[in-house]
């Protein structure tokens, strides 16, 4: 019943969430008051027609049109020019792309906007890839504007991207609907791995290897930050691309680092061990290198990354062929889920590589790398997930073996053979003198036999083994109870159930049912044969409470309605009946049938 009200308040919460989130778009996006805008953002317009490209190589001047790339050498400057549109307003916002670009941005000679080496950034030689949001608030239609773009990189110089305009709100919407999916998916795994890395903080009891789990965790989320710190709406929060770009590539140097230690937890023999530490060391002295030569300006990170890179493409590809020596040695399945992300991972770094090298995919840079890592991020957390999955039951066998093992040395340390047999000497004693009580001792013994098999018994019994320790068990009420009325039919009794899942229902139905009538109780257990199945019935006079309300015994119903499900196929049917009493029916299928509950 509990389980019921929390789904029911479950749908409820997920059903007001619903609707908050509809009557906010409503309000947002299609009421308003009059007088009063309605969310939303205006396309940006275009502003790649007409630029006029100034002493090129002492050339005379020409017109282009954006996007465009010229051959420019390094550090060659390119000058483009042109006339303010006639739609600016005191707000509006002009937006262009650049990468690796120093800019500078004037109109009519004054100027207005600078990024790069001109503003003198320290430990940086080159400008990082960013959005330039140049503000036009003085800007007259007609006005001359002007774009210096230079570039240390010959690979970068004179790439002039696509320019866009529009007021500063329109922007950023644009910015966010283009990164927005990203940068929400690195943000729940960030909150997922931090719930799951929380929740095995607080696994005491249970044997999981956490310092693989804590590896793969990290690793995981720092991927997440890396995709994070590369998103441009990062430029938007912290309005401070030099400092994004710098976190982004020092954690893409740390990146391989905290990999392979995640992998090296799965070396079972040494020397698949020494092959990942030897990785480790040197991953290790290459983000110690790069970082070194950024701060002592011999190399900054644009140029040391692209060795970086070439480096992590060749250890994935290095390493998918260890995964698979390893897993195939020793047939860990969770060794293969890592093989199939590394692997994702590695195809899409390759593909990357590749496509970047033919013009039609310069605007989609990136793309093919980023849904490689969004795969290779989810194939991860399966995989770490299914590890401590696996280490998790592996525990739990491991506490059912020792629980098995203590009861089998406990019962061993009782003499069952000289019990049952004290008590047969005591039975064929009374038999002459007083039968009454020689039938109890009888049946408390059967009862107690009952009990201790019940500990280590878990397979199907005949129902007439079943049901002579329900007998026991009704003759020791009966004694008890001498009011109580029994009545037991068991003419079929040629056929198997689990041990241990009848006799417990009969118990329930004497305890809560039979004994709480408020006349004399009563109780009749009775097996009949039907088409399809063998039935059991359990019928008693108390006053309607099955044991899906209220069970008492050595089970619970769940367990032995899971039991008979699993074992033979078996249903249980109840019927309360308030003030008269509850049916309980046992079906047990014959061999081809299939019996369902109603």
């Amino acid at each position: 019943m509990k389980d019921k009200r929390l789904r029911q308040l479950n749908m409820l919460v997920i059903i007001a969430i619903c609707c908050c989130l509809i009557f906010i778009g409503l309000f947002a996006f299609v009421f308003a008051p009059d007088g009063q805008k309605k969310l939303k953002s205006n396309k940006l317009s275009d502003f790649n027609e007409g630029w006029l490209l100034r002493d090129y190589r002492g050339q005379p001047d020409q017109f282009v049109d954006l996007p465009e790339k010229i051959k420019g050498d390094a550090e060659e400057v390119i000058v483009i020019v042109n006339e303010v549109p006639a739609d600016v307003g005191p707000d509006t916002v002009m937006i262009v792309r650049t990468n690796f670009q120093n800019i500078m941005v004037t109109i009519n000679n004054e100027k207005i906007y600078t990024n790069g080496v001109m503003t003198d950034q320290k430990l940086m030689k080159n400008a990082v890839p960013c959005y330039n949001m140049i503000e036009l608030k003085d800007a007259q239609p007609g006005d001359l504007i002007t774009i210096y773009l230079v570039s240390s990189y010959k690979k970068y110089s004179g790439d002039l991207q696509a320019i866009y305009y529009g007021n500063k709100g329109d922007v950023v919407s644009d910015i966010i609907s283009k990164n927005s999916i990203g940068f929400i998916f690195s943000i729940l795994l960030i909150v997922v791995t931090l719930l799951l890395a929380t929740s095995l903080i607080f696994m005491k009891n249970i044997r999981v290897h956490k310092v693989r789990a804590a590896y793969g965790f990290g690793f995981i989320n720092a991927v997440a930050l890396w995709s994070i710190t590369s998103n441009p709406i990062m430029q938007l929060i912290t309005s401070n691309t030099f400092g994004v770009y710098m976190a982004n590539m020092t954690i893409l140097l740390m990146l391989p680092i905290l990999y392979i230690m995640h992998q090296r937890c799965f070396a079972i023999k040494r020397r698949y061990g020494r092959i990942f530490e030897i990785g480790i060391y040197i991953f290790g002295v290459n983000m110690l290198t790069g970082v070194v030569f950024q701060m002592l300006h011999i190399c900054d990170f644009a140029t040391y990354i692209i060795f970086t890179k070439v480096f992590i493409v060749l250890g994935l590809i290095l390493l998918s062929g260890i995964m698979y020596l390893a897993a195939d040695t020793y047939g860990d399945k969770t060794i293969y889920s890592n093989l199939v992300a590394n692997a994702v991972l590695t195809v899409a770094a390759l593909l990357e590589s590749l496509l970047s090298i033919f013009r039609f995919y310069r605007e989609y840079d990136g793309v093919v790398l980023q849904i490689g890592v969004g795969i290779f991020m989810v194939l991860l957390v399966v995989s770490v997930e299914k590890g401590i999955i696996k280490d998790m039951n592996h525990t739990r066998s491991l506490a059912e073996g020792n629980v098995e093992s203590e009861t089998n040395k406990a019962l061993k340390k009782i003499n069952t053979n000289l019990v049952y047999s004290t008590l047969g000497i005591v039975v064929n004693d009374l038999k002459t003198r007083d039968m009454e009580n020689s039938r109890l001792i009888y049946d408390t013994s059967v009862y107690l036999k009952y009990n201790i098999m019940a500990t280590v018994e878990k397979n199907m019994v005949p129902f007439s083994q079943e049901m002579e320790y329900i007998k026991a068990y009704l003759g020791m009420q009966k004694k008890r109870n001498a009011a109580l009325d029994i009545e037991v039919e068991d003419k079929i009794v040629d056929f198997y159930v689990p041990f241990n899942t009848i006799e417990p229902l009969v118990e329930n139905a004497v305890v809560n049912g039979a004994l709480c009538a408020d006349s004399s109780g009563r109780l009749v257990v009775r097996s009949y044969e039907r088409l399809d199945c063998f039935a059991i019935q359990i019928v008693d006079n108390g006053k309607g409470i099955g044991p899906d309300k209220r069970f008492e015994g050595k089970q619970n119903f769940k367990s032995i309605k899971k039991k008979l499900k699993s074992m033979c196929g078996a249903a249980i049917e109840i019927k309360n009946k308030p003030g008269k009493g509850t049916i309980i029916t046992v079906k047990v299928p014959k061999e081809g049938y299939v019996v369902k509950e109603n």
